[in-house]
């Protein structure tokens, strides 16, 4: 199976650790080629999510490709907006909840999953919006590259099969000035990135270094 991921968890990508970036594409391409892994895959709705340890990778399956919809941490990935609020209280006859203790924290348990599974479906239906709205999915060859230090640019342009001088014929951008942004020599404009990422049909931040 093929990984792809979307622009936006390009960025999400780039600012992991590479430690833990390695984890997770260990556990992620483990996955993809053997289909063994800690995955929960959402009952009657489209998404499954990998867990490597407190980590999360978002995805679901498209043919052949298994398309990255979020990476991050479990407390941070999720948007989640009506998630459970434990309070307990002291009183003469101890600490007490609505429910003893032990069966009230088996509860909150099974809640935190079920805030995962509707995180989890929210996460892919925006990813499989922006890819109907034309987003590109970026190969995880590609994304390693990028997050390896490589100019965005240039992995962009050979996955797309392009030479300088093609891309530079495209955009009419000189082949000196695309070879100076690809080596770190110049950062480009605003203007000139714009048209580039035109070019490579990605967004423009896609090929931003910082």
């Amino acid at each position: 199976m093929v990984i792809a991921f979307t622009p936006v968890v390009l960025r999400q990508w780039l600012k992991l650790n590479a430690d833990i970036r390695e984890r997770i594409k260990a556990k992620l391409t483990m996955f993809a080629a053997t289909g063994v892994g800690d995955v929960k895959r959402l009952k009657g709705r489209a998404g499954s999510r990998l867990r490597v340890g407190d980590w999360r990778v978002i995805f679901y399956t498209e043919g052949n490709t298994m398309v990255v919809a979020a990476v991050g941490h479990r407390r941070e990935i999720y948007d989640c907006e009506d998630s459970m609020t434990v309070r307990y209280q002291k009183t003469a006859r101890g600490e007490v909840a609505i429910l003893p203790r032990k069966e009230y924290e088996a509860l909150a348990a099974k809640a935190a999953e079920a805030d995962e599974d509707a995180g989890t479906a929210r996460l892919v239906a925006r990813a499989r919006k922006d890819v109907a709205e034309g987003a590109p999915l970026i190969p995880l060859d590609v994304v390693e590259r990028i997050a390896a230090g490589e100019h965005p640019i240039r992995a962009v342009r050979e996955w797309r099969d392009m030479t300088q001088m093609e891309l530079s014929y495209r955009t009419n951008i000189g082949q000196g000035y695309i070879s100076d942004l690809e080596s770190g020599r110049r950062k480009g404009t605003v203007a000139a990135l714009h048209t580039l990422a035109e070019a490579l049909r990605v967004p423009l931040d896609t090929l931003l270094t910082e």
